[in-house]
C-alpha cells in the first residue's frame, strides 16, 4: 500500500503543483492550507508522513510540529519542514521543534523524494522510545510562553521563547543534574522596558552551559539526545544569554527584545 502524505501548504498553486507531482510518484496525498487544518487532518487521515510548510496562517509550522511531537499518538509520524526562505537558523529551528528533516523551496523534487523515502524508512524501523526526563517540562515552557504573550510578545517572540526555554531546561536537566534525578527548575518571565527577561534557575551543581557539545544535525529527532541542539540555537534566537552561578544553583537569563 502506498504511503499517505499530508501536504501542509497555504499557497494554493504550490499545494496543487506539489500534490500532483507526489501523486504521480504513487503517494496518496491529503491537503491542509493552514496549521489548524493540519492538526485536524492528522487526526482524520493518520498520514505516514507530513510535509510541513513552516510559514503558515492560524498556527505556524513550528508550533504544529511541536504539538505533533508532544502527542504520544502522533509523535512517531515523520515531519519534513519546508521553507521558502533558506534563512540562517531555519533548519535548526525546524529540527528543534521536532521535525525529522528539512528542505527548502522551490522544491527540488528528486532531493525531496529522497528525503521522504529516507524518513519513511526510518519510521518503519522500530525505535526505542525516549523516556521523559522531566515530567514538568511542558508546564514550565507553557508558563513562559503564556507570560510572554501577556507581556506583549507576538507570535514570533513567543515561538523563540518556547524554543529557548525548552532547550535551556533540557540542558539544565541533562548537564546540571547529570546522572541524578532532575531537581527543581524554576522559570520567571518579566518585562524590562522594551525587552523580556526570562530567568531559569535550578539547584544543580555548577556547570557551564557553553561546554555542551555541538549537535549532530544529520541525525533525526529520535536519535538526538535531549537538549542536543545546544546553546548556539538559543543564542541565535535570543538577543542576549547570560549564565551565572548563585549561592544555591545555576541561573540562566535570556533577553529578548519585543517586536515593533
Amino acid at each position: 500500500m502506498s504511503a499517505t502524505i499530508l501536504l501542509v501548504e497555504d499557497n494554493p498553486m504550490n499545494r496543487d503543483m506539489l500534490s500532483r507531482r507526489l501523486a504521480k510518484r504513487g503517494y496518496r496525498v491529503v491537503l491542509a492550507g493552514d496549521g489548524g487544518q493540519a492538526l485536524e487532518q492528522v487526526r482524520a487521515s493518520t498520514p505516514d508522513l507530513v510535509l510541513m510548510d513552516m510559514s503558515l496562517p492560524v498556527l505556524d509550522g513550528w508550533e504544529v510540529t511541536r504539538r505533533l511531537k508532544a502527542d504520544p499518538v502522533t509523535r512517531g509520524i515523520p515531519v519534513i519542514g519546508l521553507t521558502a526562505h533558506a534563512m540562517a537558523g531555519d533548519r535548526e529551528r525546524a529540527l528543534a521543534a521536532g521535525a525529522d528533516d528539512f528542505d527548502t523551496k522551490p522544491v527540488d523534487l528528486a532531493r525531496l523524494l529522497a528525503t521522504i523515502e529516507a524518513a519513511l524508512a526510518r519510521a518503519a524501523t522500530p525505535q526505542i522510545e525516549r523516556p521523559a526526563i522531566h515530567e514538568n517540562l511542558a508546564t514550565l515552557v507553557d508558563h513562559a510562553v503564556r507570560r510572554c504573550g501577556a507581556l506583549g510578545g507576538g507570535d514570533a517572540v513567543c515561538n523563540d521563547v518556547r524554543l529557548s526555554v525548552e532547550e535551556v531546561c533540557m540542558n539544565v536537566i541533562q548537564h546540571g543534574y547529570r546522572g541524578r534525578d532532575p531537581g527543581p527548575v524554576r522559570v520567571a518571565v518579566r518585562r524590562e522596558g522594551s525587552a523580556l527577561m526570562i530567568v531559569i534557575a535550578d539547584e544543580a551543581p555548577p556547570f557551564d552551559p557553553a561546554d555542551a557539545p555541538p549537535p549532530d544535525l544529520s541525525s533525526n529527532w529520535r536519535q538526538r539526545r535531549e537538549g542536543g541542539l545546544g546553546w548556539h540555537v538559543v543564542r541565535s534566537v535570543m538577543d542576549e544569554v547570560r549564565y551565572t552561578r548563585s549561592a544555591t544553583g545555576n541561573v540562566v537569563t535570556l533577553i529578548k527584545r519585543l517586536e515593533g
